[in-house]
Order: structure tokens, then sequence, then C-alpha cells
């Protein structure tokens, strides 16, 4: 059995602060040291993920595990944009493979780059997280269906995630599920689509977190300071947690509205806002 290309395990030290204290990693991945962002929360450990290779290719399978214990904080994001290259040939595909545990009172903040499907790019992506009750997760993701500042729009041949969160007892919570069909996309061409091309999804679960006040703010978009997006929100089952839909017509919109959206959560907790990000 291959290993993954990326494992991460995450405690706590004596200072109460969050440390790797167990890393490999396999091309074409790499991760970075620890940085600390925020002087008034040493607990929080903030890393980046590196994709050293020109992004995925054909035949490309990627997986990666991240285990975080007992009260440990991580916010982790991507150095760059994920790239999706061409795949004309149809039996083939880039496929990616994502397990995550997260304990009792931990949290993680996941927040990742664009990823980029390119004409003729095929991609299946499965994540599995396996949440502790009392745990908390912000996942973010954002999908743009071409190189859109080429003129190059839903030309892709199709992105499939499958998002399974489970218990401890592997019951499972919630799953999500989305097929994009690109140049056979009967709707690319709707007004919709045509306009806000981007899309982000949002998973938030905040077991500590009124998630009526949180659904309130997420959903003012005058207070985000983003009137031209389109979103939509559901409570997941058993009201765990939020699951948010958004559509823009770029990419900076988007990722102003993911970072309100992380601050209100911070906010909610009691925690400070996000600090500056460098990229």
């Amino acid at each position: 059995m291959s290993r993954n290309n990326l494992e991460i395990k995450l405690e706590r030290n004596s200072f109460g602060q969050t440390i790797v204290t167990h890393q490999y990693t396999n091309h074409p991945l790499r991760l970075s040291n620890v940085f600390r962002l925020d002087a008034a929360d040493m607990r929080t450990a903030y890393l980046y993920l590196t994709n050293t290779s020109p992004g995925l290719l054909a035949g490309d399978n990627l997986s990666l595990s991240l285990q975080l214990e007992k009260g440990v904080s991580l916010y982790l994001t991507d150095q760059a944009a994920i790239k999706v290259h061409a795949m004309p040939i149809t039996a083939t595909k880039a496929t990616t493979n994502i397990k995550i545990k997260v304990e009792a009172a931990a949290r993680l903040e996941l927040v990742a780059e664009p990823l980029i499907l390119f004409a003729d790019a095929a991609l299946e992506q499965t994540t599995d997280i396996q949440l502790h009750s009392d745990a908390e997760l912000f996942w973010s993701e954002i999908i743009l269906p071409g190189r859109l500042a080429r003129g190059e729009w839903y030309e892709f041949r199709y992105y499939f995630s499958q998002l399974e969160i489970t218990s401890m007892a592997e019951e499972v919570c919630f799953r999500d599920t989305i097929h994009l069909e690109g140049k056979h996309n009967l709707f690319k061409h709707s007004d919709i689509f045509a306009s806000k091309p981007v899309l982000a999804n949002l998973i938030l679960v905040q077991p500590h977190t009124d998630l009526e006040v949180l659904s309130q703010k997420l959903e003012n978009l005058e207070a985000a300071n983003c009137p031209d997006l389109l979103l939509g929100s559901s409570v997941l089952p058993n009201n765990k947690g939020l699951l948010i839909r958004v559509l823009a017509s770029k990419t900076l919109q988007i990722k102003k509205y993911i970072k309100y959206a992380l601050n209100s959560v911070r906010h909610l907790t009691n925690r400070s806002s996000l600090p500056y990000i460098p990229k």
C-alpha cells in the first residue's frame, strides 16, 4: 500500500502552543514551518501547503492525511492556486484524497486557494473528515471553471467532489457531493453562470456558536461589503453547522467574503480577527 503524499499530526505542547509532532512529505507536496502570526493567540499554528509541480496532470493521485489532537488550533492554506491541466484522453483524470481527524476541543480553519480547471481537465476529489462533537471546523474552497482572464470558460471535462463528515464513532453526520460538468454543461450560458462564474463552498461546524446569529451575519452582504455576490445557506443535519454556496464574477470578491465569514466566526467565539496572511 502506497504512503500518503503528505501526513501531518499536530498536538499542543506544555506551553499550550500547537506544534507539528509528525510530518511526512513526498513529491510534489511540501509543508512550511509553523508560523505564529497572531501575538494575541499563540495557541494557533499557521501552516502553508505548497505543490512544487506545475499542477495536477493526467494520472496524478495525491493523498493527504491530517490529524489534530485534543485542543489543537490550526489555520491551513495553500501557497498558491491549484492548476488542473488538460487531460484530453477521455479515460484519464487526476484524483485527490484527503483524510482529516479533529479531536475534542480542537479547531481547523482550512482556507484553500482557488482550484483552476483548465480546458479538458478532469478531477475527482474525496474528502473524509472525522470530527469530534466538541471540535470546530471552517472549510472553504473556490472553483474557477477555466482561466477566465484568457476567456477560457467551462471548457474542462468535469469536476467531481464528495465530502463526508463523520463522528468519532464513524456515524455519517453530513455528506456533500458536487458533480460539475464543463464543456457539456447545459447551463453554462445561463445568466447566473455567465455573469458569476466563480464558485465557492463553505462548511462551518461551530458547536459553541448560535447558528441563527451566525447565519444572519453571514447572509448580510452589506456588512460583508460584498453586495454583488449570490449566496445561499442551509443548516446542516441536526443543527451541526452551516453550508454556504457563493457565486461571484471575480475571485477577489469571493476571497473577501471568505475572510469576512471567518472573522465573523472568530468574533462570535471571542477570538481576534484573522491576521495578515503573507503569500
